[in-house]
């Protein structure tokens, strides 16, 4: 029975809600008889436990095993009343103490998504740059699969020069810390963080040993490196010139199975372009976001943002692993980061509101048949079976929420195709 519910802001909401003592009763006799059920007691069969032992020796339990069902079950009855959608879940802020034979009141506050007055959403303005591909684009980008299909051809008669590959040892003891020896080469004359090997080999044969000492800042990629000064020894081993493969049928065959050099450059040039289409397709996806959070101005739930911001760190987290990071050692500020995360968390829940409230207006509904295909396309690239992703995302609530999710999509792209090129 819901006795009072208050507003506290738009998405912020109480309720205080009486549970009815004959509730309680009959939830209690029905607990009561699945713990009689399983009970095991000496000096009693299973099952045949009589219901006054079964009170008495699991009163507590039961008392516990009652309030967990019936909270939850009488909060959504009472919210149901004022026809409002919880999100998340509610935070008890009084709870009476269970008397047998007495009505149970509670408090509880909770959050709502907002009511979303929709704003014009139809012309926007957007860039909508002309797409272009030149011969310097596409010599660009034979350039790059030259360099990847080049040879490398040792020499010895000469000193090192720009454009050369040297291939070093490579000796760094910073102060106080212990000597760390590496092998590796690098393109002489490159762009480099490390300016000072370049100098220091410039010029060097094969054999030859050079030294420099570095002051390193904070920042330095190095952890044992930051804030001190490193004495480097580096020894240049071998020389290798970059030997670039013509430009023939032949070349176009190994880099990509084309049949001639006018077809590689046709086929490179409608990658590039294709590219560059994604690329101003998710900016103006962009955009248009930008555009509705600027013309909208709402109140957001907390738990949508922390839910977000959730995700956002994981992800963080899992970048970070996978480019070999420990994150057991390594020294993350994560509340600092979440922080930093949490404007652009905010954000994107509200984007996710709005394009949620037009996809309600517009009645972009989206069938069980693409929310499967998107598990389907999904599951493949993650080589996992499909009927297994989607009944555990039938269970966990994944199943609706990549339905609302592929609504937003719809919405956005509706709005994307009523938006106006802008003009200058």
């Amino acid at each position: 029975m819901l006795l009072n519910y208050t507003d506290l802001s738009p998405v912020k909401k109480s309720v205080e809600v009486e549970i009815p003592a004959e509730l309680i009763a009959r939830e209690s006799d029905r607990v009561t008889q699945e713990f009689g059920r399983q009970a095991k007691i000496p000096g009693f069969r299973p099952g045949k436990v009589p219901v006054s032992v079964v009170r008495n020796r699991f009163a507590k339990e039961i008392q516990e095993e009652v309030m967990s069902r019936l909270l939850p079950a009488t909060f959504r009855d009472a919210v149901a009343e004022r026809g409002v959608e919880p999100v998340g879940d509610p935070h008890l802020e009084h709870v009476d103490t269970f008397i047998e034979g007495a009505p149970i009141k509670y408090k509880a506050e909770f959050e709502i998504k907002p009511q979303i007055e929709l704003r014009e959403y139809r012309g926007i303005s957007v860039d909508d740059p002309k797409i272009e591909v030149s011969e310097t684009d596409v010599e660009a980008m034979i350039e790059r699969l030259r360099d990847q299909a080049s040879s490398y051809r040792p020499v010895e008669d000469r000193a090192l020069e720009d454009g050369d590959i040297a291939v070093i040892d490579f000796t760094s003891t910073p102060e106080g810390g212990e000597l760390k020896t590496e092998t590796g080469h690098f393109k002489l004359g490159e762009e480099t963080p490390l300016p000072e090997l370049h100098d220091a080999l410039r010029g060097k044969k094969p054999g030859d040993t050079a030294s420099f000492d570095k002051a390193y800042g904070e920042d330095a990629q190095q952890e044992t490196w930051r804030g001190k000064n490193v004495h480097h020894d580096v020894t240049l081993t071998e020389i290798r010139v970059q030997e670039k493969p013509e430009v023939n049928e032949e070349f176009a065959k190994a880099v990509g199975e084309w049949e001639s050099v006018d077809a590689m450059r046709e086929a490179i040039r409608g990658d590039i372009r294709r590219h560059r289409e994604v690329e101003a397709m998710r900016l103006k996806r962009t955009e248009i976001g930008d555009a509705l959070l600027a013309s909208h101005d709402f109140e957001v739930p907390e738990t949508l943002v922390e839910e977000e911001l959730g995700r956002s760190l994981n992800n963080y987290a899992r970048f970070l692993a996978s480019q070999g990071v420990d994150l057991q050692k390594a020294e993350i500020d994560w509340a600092k980061m979440g922080e930093d995360f949490r404007g652009d968390a905010i954000k994107r829940v509200k984007r996710s509101l709005i394009l949620e409230a037009i996809a309600k207006k517009e009645n972009l509904a989206v069938s069980d048949v693409e929310v499967d295909a998107e598990i389907r396309r999904a599951a493949s690239e993650a080589e996992r079976d499909f009927a297994e992703v989607k009944h555990r995302m039938k269970h966990d609530g994944g199943y609706e929420s990549l339905r609302a999710s592929l609504a937003q999509d719809k919405a956005l792209d509706l709005v994307l195709r009523e938006s106006q090129p802008r003009t200058a």
